[in-house]
């Protein structure tokens, strides 16, 4: 009977009501942390493995999730290092190169004007055509310094945003 009369005494007090039930991404289970993980790019799981303790532990980041990582780009024509790169360690693997290659990346400006969106996370749209033109402009003359200072090298990594 106490059941029903809380039940009862909530709908008539819409101010005593229950928040919705929210989950977080911690309160899952880590079987399903894992199979999330396993879906992840490189650069998006090395992320997830430095954002706690926990995917530390659990998120993969060897030598087959850095070749695949490194064939996509290769198949999509974007920037590959042409150097040696050492898969021992990530710390040893993103040597200035991957580096840059990411920080372009997480800025998304190697994404090109394609239907279907961003060509770089598989988006429905890119987050460069959200951004103030101001942003773009300064993030363009940022990136023309940088190529200024790269010299060649810099000419052959691939197209402007």
């Amino acid at each position: 009977m106490e059941n029903s009369d809380q039940i009862s005494s909530t709908a008539e007090h819409p101010e005593i009501a229950m928040p919705p039930f929210q989950l977080a991404l911690m309160d899952l289970p880590t079987e399903l942390h894992i199979q999330v993980a396993g879906h992840l790019s490189y650069p998006d799981a090395l992320a997830l493995k430095h954002s706690c303790r926990h995917f530390y532990s659990i998120v993969y980041t060897g030598v087959h999730l850095k070749v695949d990582w490194l064939v996509e780009r290769f198949e999509r024509k974007l920037e590959c290092p042409m150097e040696k790169c050492s898969f021992r360690t990530d710390e040893a693997f993103c040597n200035w190169r991957i580096r840059r290659i990411m920080e372009r990346r997480r800025l998304h400006l190697e994404c090109r004007r394609s239907a279907g969106g961003c060509s770089v996370v598989n988006g429905q749209t890119c987050e460069t055509d959200m951004m103030a033109a101001w942003l773009k402009l300064q993030r363009r003359g940022r990136l023309m310094q940088n190529l200024i200072g790269w010299g060649r090298e810099g000419l052959t990594c691939g197209q402007l945003a």
